[in-house]
């Protein structure tokens, strides 16, 4: 089972419009609202390619109801944790084309029993588990020890731990040895940046430093141009030969839910280049289906069995 933890969830809207013009009224074709923020999100993809997972997040009073009503429709489980502060809103407007743009709330910050509380649900869900992953964004003022707190109670229960974090969360919690991080490729550099190691060439490059910080493995991604895998002397590159045209807003979140599916059940890390290129060729392949999707945290496994033979991968030479 893995368990998926969204520390700053929102409710996500999203708005289809024909095309946006800067300074002009809209008319929106269709609206949707549904329970979001990253790990839900990874949640909501796992569930829908048929792997156990429960979602774990702090959510506003006012808005559990709604939460809990939606993840339910799309059975995905969850352990919501109540908060007085109000859930904050993340709109996308997605454009006919594909294009988005979004428009993220930071949250309210959360008091340290909320978090207390999150942890307690971890680690009452960590005897079944064998997977943790903590996504996405933190509310201001979040306890910036949180990541580490998870990390190590999850290791010390057996688990693997797959970190989609940035910032301060990443840089603190690298010494311990995650088993995969999964930073983008500004998130990557910003974070290398914020622990000394000077500029970062290249995407490779990044993914190394954080192996080299502590990281069992890093993943660095780079939009349309794929990603790059570093787990000892594996190096590889995996790409679609050609980029898709939709809502690019879940495609993270896909990959992630990819990853910690590989990982379920398995004693380690997958060894070896021919592994890791099986994992990368199935992280693509959900991430791009994520793409040809409305709203994020959804793939169709027709997508994804049409578009695994189209990945490539590269093995990466020093």
């Amino acid at each position: 089972m893995i368990v998926t933890v969204t520390p700053n969830p929102a409710l996500d809207i999203t708005y289809a419009v024909p095309v946006v013009a800067l300074g002009e009224s809209h008319r929106v074709a269709s609206v949707s609202e549904r329970a979001g923020g990253k790990g839900l999100n990874v949640a909501s993809v796992l569930a829908t390619m048929g792997h156990g997972a429960v979602a774990v997040a702090p959510v506003g009073e006012t808005d559990i109801d709604l939460f809990r009503s939606d993840l339910g429709a799309r059975r995905v489980l969850h352990r919501l944790v109540p908060s007085p502060c109000p859930t904050r809103r993340s709109v996308a407007v997605v454009e006919a084309s594909g294009r988005a743009t979004l428009f993220n709330e930071p949250g309210i910050g959360q008091s340290q029993r909320v978090w207390d509380r999150v942890v307690d649900e971890v680690a009452t869900l960590a005897p079944t588990a064998s997977v943790l992953t903590v996504s996405g964004s933190f509310p201001p003022g979040a306890d910036a020890d949180l990541v580490r707190t998870l990390t190590r109670l999850a290791h010390e229960a057996g688990l693997r731990v797959v970190l989609d974090v940035s910032g301060v969360h990443l840089s603190r919690v690298l010494a311990l040895g995650p088993d995969l991080v999964k930073p983008n490729r500004v998130e990557a550099a910003q974070t290398l940046t914020g622990l000394g190691r000077g500029e970062v060439p290249s995407v490779p490059g990044a993914a190394r430093a954080l192996v080299a910080a502590g990281a069992r493995s890093a993943i660095v991604s780079d939009g349309t141009n794929g990603l790059v895998l570093v787990h000892g002397d594996v190096a590889l590159r995996a790409h679609l030969p050609r980029p898709l045209s939709g809502n690019p807003t879940g495609a993270g979140d896909a990959l992630t839910a990819a990853l910690a599916a590989d990982l379920d059940g398995i004693a380690d890390l997958p060894q070896g280049a021919e592994a890791w290129a099986a994992v990368l060729r199935r992280g693509v392949a959900w991430a791009a289906a994520a793409v040809l999707q409305p709203v994020a945290g959804t793939v169709d496994e027709a997508d994804v069995e049409r578009l695994l033979p189209a990945v490539e991968i590269e093995e990466l030479r020093s």
